[in-house]
């Protein structure tokens, strides 16, 4: 986050209408000589024309790089800025990079003001996010996957499967890239299965792209694909889900949208009635469990046996008269 602050920083002190010396730059950024060329290396390698002027002796930004000034409001501003800084770090997008030099150049065209206005708002304002897959060790696959969709061509995968307990060889003709709460999944055709199934990039061990390409199913939905899933994991039924939760932990429940089908009553004691209809129930079994003992589930049941297994092996494995740390 420092650098990212430091590269914005950076870019508004060389779009100044005159060039500014090295050691200005330095001064103004308290970094080092060393940490203030690598940041002009990084500028440079992001595509920015950062250029010596040796008759004045000093570095300055080519104003023709940026786009043409665009009139955003305060709250426009301060939204993007966000962006910039507490999001794009995380590295959760694909060409991260390019998109973190693309917000750094319409930043740094925003007025002054503005830029000093919204900053100091920023500077009490973070964003905490659940652990996720680092985009950085699946970069080169999702590049491949990318230039799949784009032409249109067949990908042969070597695949840790989860599902299959192997790993498994297929060709996938890929219709939809899409990130679900922790990583990055590819959804396509694939000829093995005969059906359009989900893979997880993390679980790739090779992609080789193939000369075949494919004609993609112009009715595919996203939205359909997934149906009711609790989240992507659709089962062989719908079922009814009704859970009843703790007055502990009722006020967490309900003030989040867990599903589009999802309904909630409270009731006297501070209680809250969670229902929803969902595909299937293992993934609502997890979600479920996280709870603890401040739920109850109600209906379905195979549901409540599903959730009922877990603590039974639990005290299997870590109930009776086990030894104690350093016991005999």
């Amino acid at each position: 986050m420092e650098r990212i602050h430091r590269l914005i920083h950076l870019v508004q002190l060389l779009q100044r209408d005159e060039p500014i010396p090295f050691e200005d730059l330095r001064r103004e950024l308290g970094t080092s000589r060393r940490t203030l060329f690598r940041d002009l290396s990084v500028l440079e390698q992001a595509g920015m024309p950062c250029t010596f002027d040796r008759e004045k002796g000093g570095y300055i930004l080519e104003r023709s790089y940026f786009l043409p000034p665009v009139k955003l409001s305060l709250e426009e501003a301060l939204a993007l800025m966000l962006f910039t800084r507490r999001a794009l770090h995380r590295r959760l997008v694909p060409g991260h990079r390019a998109a973190t030099a693309a917000a750094l150049k319409i930043e740094a065209a925003l007025p002054s003001r503005v830029r000093k206005h919204c900053g100091e708002l920023l500077s009490s304002v973070d964003v905490r996010y659940w652990p996720m897959s680092d985009v950085e060790s699946i970069g080169d696959v999702l590049a491949l996957l990318q230039q799949a969709l784009a032409d249109r061509r067949k990908a042969a995968l070597r695949y840790d499967s989860y599902y299959e307990q192997q790993e498994i060889e297929t060709v996938l003709c890929p219709y939809r890239l899409t990130f679900v709460r922790r990583g990055w999944y590819v959804i396509g055709l694939s000829e093995m299965h005969g059906q359009v199934r989900t893979f997880k990039i993390e679980r790739m061990i090779k992609v080789r792209l193939l000369d075949e390409t494919f004609a993609p199913d112009e009715g595919f939905d996203l939205d359909d694909y997934f149906g009711d899933a609790w989240q992507m994991i659709r089962g062989d039924r719908r079922y009814h889900v009704v859970v009843r939760f703790s007055p502990k932990v009722a006020n967490n429940v309900e003030e989040v949208a867990w599903h589009r089908t999802q309904q909630t009553q409270r009731l006297p004691d501070g209680s809250l009635i969670f229902e929803v209809d969902v595909e299937g129930v293992v993934e609502i079994g997890w979600w479920i469990l996280g709870y603890g003992k401040e739920v109850e589930v109600q209906e379905p049941p195979e549901l409540a046996e599903l959730v009922a297994e877990h603590p039974r092996a639990m005290v299997a494995r870590y109930g009776g008269d086990r030894p104690t740390a350093g016991g005999t």
